[in-house]
C-alpha cells in the first residue's frame, strides 16, 4: 500500500496542528511519516492510516516535533551566523578595509576630544542596537501579517534571515568587550591611546554588524534562501 494525495494533505495538516508552521519542515516530516506508515503497512496491511500515523508520531517522544524544530533552528541559526561573519570579514579586505580604518580614525578623533565618560558611550551603543532591533521587530511583524494575508508558505531560514536570528547576540559582542576594557565613569581623555583606538574600532565594528544585517544580507536573502531550498521558487 502507498500513501495517496489525500493522505499526504492530512499529514501536512497534522504537522500544522502540532505547531510546525514552516513548509520546509512540514515537507520533511510528512516524508518521514509517510515512509514510516508505508513500512508499517508492509507488516500490518490492515492497520488504518490514522492508527499508523499515531504509531509514527509516538516515535518522536513526549515533545512531539518540538525537538526536530529546535534542532533545525539551531542548524540554520549557525548557518546565518556564518553568513554574518563572512560579510564582516569582507570589511577587512581591500577596498572596504580603507573605510574601516577611516571610520575608526574618525571615531578615535571624536572620542579623544570629548569630556564625556564612557558611561554615555556605552549607553549610546546599547540604545543604538536596541533601537535597531525594535525597528526590525515592528517591520517583521508587519511582514508576517502581510504574508499571512497573501497565503504564502513560510520557510524557516527565510524567517531566520528576516528576524536576524542570532545576530542580536553577536551584535552585543563589541559592547561586552568595551565594558571589559575600561571601568565605569572613566573620561575618554584619560585613556591610553591604544585603548581608545580599540574602543573606536569596537564601535565601528558594531556599526558594520548592524549594516550587514540591515542592508547587505537582505540584498542577498533570495540567493541564500534558494541555496538552502532549491525548490523555493517552484513552490512559491
Amino acid at each position: 500500500m502507498k500513501i495517496n494525495n489525500i493522505q499526504i494533505e492530512k499529514l501536512y495538516e497534522f504537522t500544522r496542528k502540532h505547531y510546525v508552521e514552516w513548509y520546509d519542515l512540514q515537507s520533511e516530516l510528512v516524508d518521514h511519516l509517510a515512509n514510516g506508515i508505508e513500512e508499517q503497512w508492509k507488516e500490518y496491511p490492515s492497520r488504518s492510516f490514522e492508527d499508523a500515523l499515531q504509531v509514527e508520531f509516538k516515535k518522536f517522544g513526549v515533545f512531539g516535533f518540538m525537538e526536530v524544530v529546535e534542532e533545525r533552528q539551531k542548524s540554520l541559526g549557525k548557518k546565518y551566523t556564518r553568513i554574518i561573519w563572512s560579510h564582516i570579514v569582507g570589511f577587512f579586505k581591500l577596498p572596504k578595509i580603507l573605510l574601516l580604518g577611516l571610520f575608526t580614525a574618525l571615531t578615535y578623533y571624536l572620542l579623544s576630544n570629548t569630556d564625556l565618560s564612557n558611561e554615555y558611550y556605552s549607553m549610546g551603543m546599547v540604545v543604538m542596537f536596541v533601537s535597531y532591533f525594535v525597528f526590525l521587530s515592528v517591520k517583521n511583524y508587519r511582514n508576517r501579517k502581510a504574508k499571512q494575508k497573501s497565503g504564502e508558505k513560510k520557510w524557516l531560514f527565510e524567517e531566520i534571515i528576516s528576524q536576524h536570528g542570532s545576530g542580536f547576540g553577536i551584535g552585543f559582542l563589541p559592547i561586552y568587550l568595551f565594558n571589559i576594557l575600561i571601568p565605569n565613569r572613566t573620561n575618554f581623555t584619560e585613556l591610553h591611546p591604544y585603548i581608545l583606538v580599540t574602543i573606536s574600532f569596537l564601535f565601528v565594528l558594531l556599526c558594520i554588524m548592524i549594516y550587514v544585517m540591515l542592508v547587505e544580507i537582505p540584498k542577498k536573502a533570495q540567493e541564500y534562501i534558494e541555496d538552502t531550498y532549491p525548490e523555493y521558487q517552484l513552490v512559491d
